[in-house]
This record gives structure tokens, C-alpha cells and sequence, in this order.
């Protein structure tokens, strides 16, 4: 008869001064492959890493495997930190087989991240391991080569330059970034809400994003080419990039019979999508500067910077102007 065996182990970082991270594994069975607690990483081309998992057992086939893997997406900003905030949401995905290999080679079919569980029952013993697979950022140039492949995404980049600068991950975690709106990774996907995938494969949160890309395009078309109306492919993206964040950009000026933009909105140059209606009483004849002083208070609070004494506003053209002008 075999006995049930537990070994904690315990890690930490030992640099005095430094933020300490400590690692429980409550793994059990004696495991040939891999380490327990041990990292892997997705690649810069979005492939999953080849684990091998195998087990040391005098105990006859078949085993039945199963494998589980989370990830609590928790808030982080652009820069670089392995603090994060709150949870915003839990992803899980899981699966099993049965085999008379003492040994598997991870096959999840789809590349997702996190915290990988793997177990294994043969005969009377339970054999459980636990690892941490982790994600690499793509280049710059990479992720433009994959847009080239994708039909109506022209002026897609200078968006994902201007939401995330080509990044997918927070290196110093492995995980994707998640901004406190429910954005993630590289398009900052937020509505439709990514599946687990799209907020780890960042080709995957590339082609999602894309999706909506060519569906604002769509809108700019179809607004722009009104009436029979011509437009530029330069307008297109303003009107595109416009959409992407809020409504319009142009409005049509029926003597000169071109589309223009609407001169109504003043850009505060300090956010990259504030600005002001200065058909509003309260915002005429003032600068930029003044009314961005008057405001700013409210630019950084989620909740009240969307009440209806607000004399701001989220704008598509502030942005589109922002995004341009890089």
C-alpha cells in the first residue's frame, strides 16, 4: 500500500528591502517533471509553452489526468510594477483524459496563462503539481506584420500605439495589462468582454480588437459617403479614430460642400480626450488653460467625472485630434 504524500515548499525573495513574494505549492506525489513551482512562458508569437508533466508510480494503468487553470485579472497601469489592484474578474478553464502514459505533454488547445494545475489518480495514489505559466510582449513590428494581414485596419496602429504602446503584458508579472475600465492587453478590449484568449494571446486580442476597428470603420463610411458626399482616406481615420472613443468628428459645411470638423469642440492639450462644447454658456470665450484649470479636479474620478455638472466631456474628436498628432 502507498501513502499519500505532502510537501509544502516555500519560496521568497531574499534581497533585503525588496517586495517579497511567497510561494505555497501543495503539490503531492512524486513528480519526475516539471519543478514544482516552477514558470513557463507563452512566446513573443503567442505559443504556448511545451510543458511535460510525469509522474514516478509502480501503480498499472490507465491514469486519469486533469488539468485546471485560473487567472484573477487584477487592475494595473502601463508601467511597470508587479503591484496590482483590485480583481475585476476571475477566468478559469479546465479539462481531462484518461491515459496509460505515465507522462503528458500539455495540450490546452487554446493560449491561456495563469496558474496551471495538473492532477493525476492512479490506483490508490493522487499525484498533484502546480505552475505558473506567464506571457511575453510581441514587438512593435510584430504586431503591425499582423495587422498587414487583416482587411480594413489601416490607421489601426497609431490606436494601439496611443492605448497600450504595443504592450500586452506587465513584464514584471507575466500577466496581461487590465486597466481599471476592464481594458485588456494591446486593444484594450472592453466591450464585447474578452474571452480568456483574447486577454491572453495577444494575437487573439489583436484580431478582436480589430473586429470592432473595422466596424467603426464601417459606421465612418456610411456617415461620410452620405448623400453621395466624398471624403479622404485621412478623413476616414479621423472619422474612424473618432468613433473608436465617442461619436462623429466631421460635420458637413454645406457652402464650401466638405466635410469639416467640428469646430464647436475645444481639446484640452493635457488629456488626450477631454475637451469642451463651447456652445455652452459657461465655457465660451474661455482658454483651454483656463477651463482645464477650472476642471482638472474632476479629469481623475472615474464615477464623478461622468455627472451631469460636469462641463467637460469624453470626446471622439479630442481623441482622434490626440491620436493624429503623434
Amino acid at each position: 500500500m502507498t501513502t499519500k504524500k505532502f510537501t509544502p515548499k516555500h519560496k521568497t525573495n531574499k534581497t533585503k528591502g525588496s517586495l517579497v513574494k511567497v510561494v505555497v505549492s501543495n503539490d503531492t506525489g512524486k513528480w519526475l517533471t516539471p519543478p514544482a513551482a516552477a514558470a513557463f512562458v507563452i512566446d513573443a508569437a503567442a505559443i504556448f509553452p511545451v510543458i511535460d508533466f510525469e509522474i514516478e508510480t509502480q501503480e498499472a494503468g490507465p491514469y486519469a489526468w486533469s488539468w485546471s487553470i485560473s487567472w484573477d485579472a487584477k487592475t494595473s497601469g502601463l508601467r511597470e510594477s508587479a503591484k496590482r489592484g483590485s480583481t475585476l474578474r476571475k477566468f478559469a478553464d479546465k479539462g481531462s483524459h484518461s491515459s496509460n502514459e505515465k507522462k503528458w505533454r500539455t495540450d490546452l488547445s487554446k493560449v491561456i496563462g495563469g496558474e496551471l494545475r495538473v492532477e493525476v489518480l492512479a490506483g490508490n495514489e493522487k499525484f498533484v503539481r502546480t505552475v505558473l505559466v506567464k506571457g511575453t510582449n510581441p514587438s512593435a513590428a510584430g504586431v503591425k506584420a499582423l495587422l498587414a494581414t487583416l482587411p480594413d485596419c489601416d490607421g489601426f496602429d497609431k490606436l494601439l500605439e496611443q492605448e497600450s504602446h504595443f504592450k500586452h503584458f506587465i513584464e514584471a508579472d507575466g500577466q496581461p495589462v487590465v486597466a481599471f475600465d476592464r481594458g485588456y492587453g494591446l486593444t484594450q478590449m472592453t466591450n464585447p468582454a474578452p474571452t480568456y484568449e483574447q486577454a491572453w494571446n495577444w494575437k487573439d486580442n489583436v484580431k478582436g480588437g480589430a473586429a470592432l476597428y473595422q466596424q467603426k470603420q464601417a459606421s465612418a463610411k456610411t456617415y461620410l459617403s452620405q448623400q453621395g458626399r466624398s471624403y479622404t482616406s485621412d478623413q476616414l481615420r479621423l472619422e474612424t479614430w473618432s468613433r473608436w472613443n465617442g461619436g462623429p468628428y466631421h460635420v458637413w459645411d454645406a457652402k464650401a460642400k466638405v466635410w469639416v470638423r467640428n469646430d464647436d469642440l475645444l481639446c484640452d492639450p493635457a488629456t488626450g480626450n477631454i475637451g469642451w462644447n463651447m456652445t455652452d454658456p459657461d465655457n465660451k470665450d474661455k482658454t483651454a488653460d483656463e477651463l482645464h484649470k477650472r476642471d482638472k479636479d474632476s479629469f481623475g474620478n472615474p464615477k464623478r467625472n461622468k455627472g451631469a455638472s460636469n462641463k467637460w466631456r469624453y470626446t471622439g474628436v479630442c481623441y482622434a485630434d490626440h491620436v493624429n498628432a503623434k
